[in-house]
């Protein structure tokens, strides 16, 4: 009908729109505007108040919506110490009811029956209700937010994702009846598995790392390379199709493994890898050249528009910029339209959200970042899907959801959007929740060396050390020359801060 309006995708790379030069110099256009309050208000009610009947079928996956959430508040800068006391205590007490007796997490309190119900760890696997990788993954980034990570049975956890994992070096979902491996061999565990193993075991040497065999690391880069596709993608698994979300989760698993290619696995601080001769990346320029081709430009345009003859004049060869602007006149489109720019999926796919976070991921972990279209990533989320009552719509004319509303979010804080912390791709959070994982790594790994007690204190309080009638107490002075030894070699395990009020002076 006319004057509907409808939507209209073209490849933004085809037309070279990611020039941004170009599209400043001949546009005027005002920065849209992130509403940062909006949104924490969105995600109160989240966490607060019952949720849409829609999300019913997600009770087998409630840890990943409490990830979400707090992963969300911590993004926007309300942390635990800003949330009700009780609430953090309630939410961490449900993240841990979750944890299975023989290892790992269910998705929900709703599907693990109280512990004496299950057979041992050493009889054979109970089929009822048995943890599952994606609520172990979930549930152990969600108790970073309200606790440690070195809370859980890391051992056995350990142990009960080594038997997730197949001969052909792929991960299941979970462990059925007997310990047969069930669920499929898609990307998706493979993301899980590394890191969790990651977030367990770390990449510290120490002698804990040998209390628990490791998983067969060759065979998950194996079957990580399988997947690959002739076109730089990854599938779902071998002879798939390539598809931006199992694509991200292939590249983060190799970074969480140490597995990237070394030509392009620098940070964006230009870091050199540990170890150059890694390959878990087998063609890295069609990976490249694939993920930018999601790029698309998304257009609103009336119906009516379509019978209009498109206006076209004389090409110009003395400006580039100008026959730039031509083709897209040509296409009946403009700079403005075309300033919206979101990623699709696969090829011949419109844009989405979610979309938008796997490409722009992957190529922040390929340290790639340069070639994003920021500018028009960010004018797609924050003017098309951005809700009026915060969070993010899978795409125009959606409503908000957990899922969309938190990777729209992760997506901004990546391109570096002022009022969000800084994001870490691999992880899918804040660069700040990481850190907290690192320092519980090194205390559970560690837990003997020097820095895990009382040198952990006097880090922390900036050298500021209690005091009694004037002098140290005994512990405290029989550690102060090691200490200062350790700071003067640069050896303490942390970087020392001076946070304000850590420690009084008053008796």
């Amino acid at each position: 009908m006319a004057g509907q309006k409808r939507r209209t995708y073209t490849k933004a790379s085809a037309l070279r729109i990611d020039n941004l030069t170009t599209v400043k110099k001949f546009t005027t256009m005002e920065q849209p505007v992130f509403n940062k309050e909006l949104h924490i208000k969105y995600w109160r009610r989240c966490l607060k108040s019952v949720l849409p009947t829609e999300y019913t079928s997600t009770d087998s996956s409630r840890l990943s919506l409490g990830f979400f959430i707090l992963s969300a508040f911590d993004l926007l800068g309300v942390g635990g110490d800003q949330l009700d006391r009780k609430d953090v205590a309630g939410l961490k007490q449900w993240i841990l009811n979750c944890e299975h007796p023989n290892g790992g997490f269910c998705g929900s309190p709703n599907h693990k029956y109280p512990s004496e119900y299950y057979r041992s760890a050493t009889d054979t696997p109970s089929d009822m209700d048995p943890a599952n990788l994606p609520a172990t993954f979930f549930a152990l980034m969600a108790l970073n937010f309200v606790g440690k990570v070195g809370e859980v049975d890391r051992k056995k956890c350990l142990k009960w994702l080594q038997k997730l994992q197949r001969e052909d070096g792929s991960f299941g979902e979970t462990l059925g009846k007997d310990g047969k491996i069930e669920g499929g061999r898609d990307m998706r565990y493979c993301q899980c598995a590394a890191a969790i193993r990651w977030i367990l075991r770390g990449d510290l040497k120490s002698k804990s790392q040998k209390e628990v065999d490791d998983i067969n690391v060759d065979g998950l880069e194996g079957h990580i390379r399988k997947a690959e596709t002739y076109d730089g993608g990854f599938g779902e698994s071998f002879e798939h199709e390539s598809h931006a979300g199992y694509t991200y989760c292939g590249i983060a698993s190799l970074s969480n493994l140490g597995r990237l290619p070394g030509s392009l696995s620098k940070s964006e601080e230009g870091a050199e890898p540990s170890d150059p001769k890694l390959t878990g990346v087998t063609n890295l320029q069609d990976t490249i050249r694939w993920l930018m081709s999601r790029q698309v430009n998304y257009v609103e345009s009336g119906d009516e528009e379509d019978d209009e003859e498109p206006q076209t004049k004389p090409e110009d060869s003395s400006n580039p910029a100008n026959n730039e602007i031509e083709q897209l006149a040509a296409a009946g489109l403009s700079l403005e339209d075309t300033y919206a720019i979101g990623c699709n999926g696969r090829l011949n796919k419109g844009p989405d959200t979610c979309y938008s976070f796997w490409v722009d991921a992957s190529l922040y972990i390929l340290g790639q970042s340069k070639l994003i279209n920021k500018e028009g990533s960010r004018r797609w989320l924050i003017e098309k899907t951005q809700h009026m009552i915060g969070g993010f719509a899978k795409e125009p004319g959606y409503p908000p959801d957990i899922y969309h509303s938190y990777l729209g979010l992760g997506t901004l804080a990546m391109l570096g959007e002022p009022d969000l912390k800084t994001f870490d791709p691999v992880l899918c959070a804040s660069q700040e929740a990481k850190s907290k994982i690192e320092r519980d790594i090194a205390e559970f790994l560690e837990p003997d060396a020097p820095g895990k007690s009382v040198w952990d204190n006097i880090v922390l309080m900036g050298d500021m050390v209690p005091v009694s009638d004037g002098k140290f107490p005994k512990f405290w002075t029989d550690a102060e020359e090691e200490h200062k030894k350790m700071k003067e070699e640069g050896t303490l395990p942390f970087q020392p801060f001076a946070p304000e009020n850590v420690w009084s002076g008053e008796t």
